[in-house]
């Protein structure tokens, strides 16, 4: 894996380029990241290219065997662009257009942004596509926006675009939205607006249609999509074997885009990862200032489903500057990020940015250096400490992991025994509609998929994220649907075809209610899975904000409270866990069946991380899976020959290594923040 940063020499003075290159290399670093936001550096005025100073960062990147990322600047469209071209800048739905400044401050439907678009990454490719100290491209940075774009462009894109998904049919299109309700049906596509970003299908006032909302979120992220696919097609056949990429901004929580709808336009995914800004609710303890362990794996094996080929391209370096408090980091909490992207088999990372800017909207986003560009930062300095770490493995040795040599005979000769396996079904379009009907504000799909990831994760089991378009492999023991409200059939065949065939589904509550219009399925609730499950769901309860009630699991009581299916189990079907209190108290909450060569579990309460945890852990033991029960927040990983035992918590841990392992990061007592790393 290889380590490195974004560098801004656009920003600083040129007598100081030298020296910050020198100091990259001296802190061992492989990477430099260049170009975004740099497009009024690069094209000053429309057609005039200035590219002397890049070439020069390039090369003296080149002469110290700096590996070069260059990126597409068209995140910060330039002044004269949108002087001559207004519509560049959205609008939003009360005819407000965005000023000029900033970043992500254009619509990606604008045709005059497009041509500029074209022309400016046309340029730097033939100019950089095949220089040898560049290894790969970055197009724009975190797509994204703060509204969708009411441009009278955007509209037009918007209704072709819903031309074609129903067949140039506006009785397709009501019958899709439901648009019976309220009577409002439409007779001609010029008809259909874009949503406004006040409406709301979510109150009691709310009368928007959530169906229009989800084909708008659909459409938004083809939008940014075909922008994308604009500048790759010009990339492409510009740079060789050099991967090709965009940085996603944690698609949970920046669900613009989704990754799915740009896969095929690019070689390598990667995306940014900000653990620690401030956000968390109801503290009780310091691992606030070490993130989320289940959030950050399942964003690093969300990336890897697409080409199993992965990078981390911004990584948290110290405090930011938009974040809704200013945390310091627990110390060691960046070399156990950095770790921790190795562990998940990231092919390299970056961090934004070396130096900590004087000026600007980011000047308390620190970086690996300070203003003076000398002097390391604390992240700085555990960067420096993990390169160095990093250094005694044999990477060549991990398997999945690109430009690295194979691995020694001797090594190959006794593989390890593979690591056993869970599948996480993850799909961002439930997302989506999570966010537009709720149902329950106490409801998040990110939280539900983070329970059960991390549920699995600190039981040593691999997580292998999937989605519904790919294969499911039979070989995984367990797969998870978490939440998967919307199918298809084709997906509810791709369960019915994993469970027969010997594996082990659990599937929870809010799945298969709706087909992927997200309209309710005329039947029993969940329809086409209750014939898989060996039961039906009567009714279903949310407890207000605060209220905990109980559910019993083996004669354990545990807490839930934001959603409860209440079920009604066939004979031959298994009752897990029962409710525990309330009204129906004694009606079932888990139950599971088995079918043909396989199992079924539906798990019908969204229960807290205790319960989870203990359900996981008796699934696993069903499934015949071995597993290393470890404490909340403790990860085990392997990577080829090696183990890694990364603790995101702030006590010390014990490393569960045979004994007189000779440990090669760390030791068996693993400190707060720490990492352990082995070989078996």
């Amino acid at each position: 894996m290889k380590i490195g940063t974004y560098y801004f020499p656009e920003q600083w003075p040129r007598e100081q380029w030298e020296r910050d290159f020198d100091n990259m290399v001296a802190m061992d670093l492989q990477l430099v990241h260049m170009g975004a936001y740099a497009w009024h550096a690069i094209e000053p005025a429309p057609g005039e290219f200035e590219f002397d100073w890049l070439n020069e960062c390039v090369e003296l990147a080149a002469k110290r065997k700096l590996g070069v990322i260059l990126c597409t600047p068209t995140a910060a469209p330039p002044v004269w662009l949108v002087d001559r071209y207004p519509d560049v800048l959205p609008v939003d739905d009360a005819g407000r257009r965005k000023r000029f400044g900033g970043r992500r401050s254009y619509s990606p439907t604008s045709p005059a942004m497009r041509d500029a678009t074209a022309r400016v990454v046309a340029a730097l490719a033939d100019r950089f596509g095949n220089h040898a100290g560049v290894i790969g491209w970055q197009i724009d940075n975190e797509y994204a926006s703060d509204f969708i774009d009411q441009n009278a462009h955007a509209v037009a894109a918007w209704r072709e675009w819903l031309g074609k998904r129903f067949d140039n049919s506006i009785d397709k299109l009501n019958a899709a939205w439901g648009c019976r309700a309220y009577g409002a049906q439409y007779t001609d596509f010029a008809q259909v607006l874009l949503p406004a970003a006040h409406e709301s299908a979510n109150s009691a006032g709310g009368t928007a249609n959530p169906h229009q909302l989800l084909d708008a979120c659909r459409f938004w992220s083809w939008a940014f999509a075909e922008f994308n696919r604009l500048q790759a097609r010009i990339l492409t056949p510009r740079v060789g074997e050099r991967f090709v990429t965009t940085n996603y901004a944690n698609p949970p929580a920046w669900p613009d885009c989704n990754p799915a709808d740009m896969a095929g336009d690019l070689t390598l995914m990667s995306w940014d990862s900000y653990p620690v800004v401030g956000g968390e609710q109801g503290v009780k303890d310091q691992n606030f200032r070490l993130g989320d362990p289940a959030q950050i794996g399942l964003m690093h094996d969300y990336m890897a489903t697409f080409h199993g080929r992965w990078g981390l391209m911004q990584l948290q370096p110290g405090q930011v500057n938009w974040g809704q408090t200013a945390p310091h980091l627990y110390p060691g909490a960046v070399r156990l990020w950095l770790w921790t992207a190795l562990a998940h088999g990231a092919e390299f990372v970056a961090t934004h940015r070396y130096r900590q800017p004087r000026f600007g909207p980011e000047l308390f986003h620190h970086g690996l250096v300070g203003p003076d560009g000398v002097t390391p930062s604390p992240g700085g300095r555990e960067f420096q400490q993990t390169i160095d770490e990093v250094d005694r493995l044999h990477l060549g040795a991990l398997a999945g992991l690109a430009g690295t040599e194979p691995a020694a005979a001797t090594e190959a000769a006794t593989p390890p025994a593979p690591t056993p396996c869970v599948g996480l079904v993850m799909d961002l379009e439930q997302l989506w509609y999570f966010k537009i009907l709720p149902q329950s504000k106490r409801w998040s799909y990110e939280r539900l998929l983070k329970l059960w990831y991390g549920a699995f994760a600190r039981l040593g089991c691999a997580v292998k994220v999937l989605r519904p378009d790919q294969e499911w492999p039979a070989s995984i023991p367990i797969i998870v649907c978490p939440g998967l409200q919307m199918v298809d059939d084709a997906t509810v065949d791709k369960m019915t075809a994993y469970a027969r065939g010997g594996g082990h589904l659990v599937l929870t509550c809010r799945t298969a209610l709706m087909d992927r219009t997200g309209q309710l399925f005329e039947g029993p609730t969940a329809k086409p899975i209750v014939p898989l499950i060996g039961g039906t769901i009567e009714a279903y309860d949310g407890l207000p904000d605060g209220l905990l009630a109980k559910i019993d699991l083996d004669g354990k009581s545990y807490d839930w409270g934001v959603w409860a299916d209440l079920l009604y189990s066939e004979p031959e079907t298994k009752i897990l866990a029962k409710y525990d209190d309330q009204f129906f108290e004694g009606a079932a909450a888990v139950i599971q069946r088995k079918l043909d060569a396989g199992v079924v579990t539906y798990c019908g309460v969204f229960g807290e991380d205790a319960f989870t945890n203990a359900l996981a852990e008796k699934l696993a033991t069903q499934a015949k899976i071995t597993v290393t029960a470890l404490p909340p927040r403790v990860q085990l990983l392997r990577r080829g020959p090696y183990r890694l035992l990364l603790n995101y918590t702030t006590n010390q841990v014990e490393a569960p290594a045979p004994a007189r392992t000779k440990f090669l990061v760390g030791a068996r007592k693993v400190e707060a923040a720490g990492v352990a790393v082995w070989k078996e």
